[in-house]
C-alpha cells in the first residue's frame, strides 16, 4: 500500500512538473496546448473513494491555477473530471467488476475501455477549460474547436505515455 502512495505521488509531483515547466510553455498556432497533467486523475487505483479522488483533483487544479494565473479555471475542469471519473469507469467496467488493485492505465483495462475512458474524462474537462476561458458566447465556437484539437492532442500524448508501460505478466 505504501509503494502505491509513494508511486501516485511521484506521479503526482513529475506529471505536474512537466505541466508546468514544459507544457505550459507550449502553445502551437494559438490553438494547441497539451494537458498532460490529466493522467494525475486517469491513473488513480479505481478503488480510490469518490472523495479523495475530489479532492485530489480540486487540489491539484488549484495548485496549476496557481502557477498558470489562471483564477479557478483548472480547479473547475479538474473537478469536473474528479466528479465524473467513477460514472465514467462504471460504463467501462467488465461484467464481473474490476479486480482489487486494478489501475485504470492501458496495462489493467486494455487499449479500447482506456481509449472511452479516457477520452470520456478528457473531452469534458477541455471542454469547460475552454468554455470557461472564453466566458462568453460569441467565443463559444473557438472553445469548441479548441476543445476538439486539444482532445485530440491530450489523447494522443496520454496513449504514447501509456504505450510505455510495462506488460502486465499473466498469474
Amino acid at each position: 500500500m505504501t509503494g502505491l502512495i509513494l508511486r501516485n505521488i511521484t506521479r503526482w509531483i513529475l506529471l505536474m512538473a512537466i505541466q508546468i515547466l514544459v507544457l505550459n510553455n507550449i502553445y502551437l498556432g494559438g490553438m494547441f496546448n497539451p494537458y498532460l497533467y490529466i493522467l494525475i486523475v486517469l491513473s488513480l487505483p479505481i478503488e480510490m473513494s469518490a472523495l479523495a479522488v475530489l479532492l485530489i483533483g480540486f487540489s491539484t487544479g488549484f495548485i496549476l491555477d496557481l502557477f498558470t494565473h489562471t483564477i479557478g479555471l483548472h480547479t473547475m475542469a479538474f473537478t469536473l473530471i474528479g466528479f465524473l471519473r467513477p460514472l465514467v469507469l462504471r460504463l467501462v467496467s467488465p461484467r464481473d467488476g474490476y479486480e482489487f488493485g486494478t489501475i485504470a492505465n492501458v496495462r489493467d483495462l486494455g487499449w479500447s475501455k482506456y481509449s472511452v475512458y479516457a477520452l470520456l474524462l478528457i473531452f469534458p474537462h477541455h471542454l469547460m477549460l475552454f468554455t470557461m476561458e472564453g466566458f462568453s458566447t460569441g467565443m463559444f465556437w473557438l472553445a469548441v474547436q479548441k476543445t476538439i484539437f486539444n482532445t485530440a492532442l491530450t489523447f494522443g500524448m496520454i496513449l504514447l505515455v501509456q504505450s510505455f508501460a510495462p506488460i502486465k505478466e499473466k498469474v
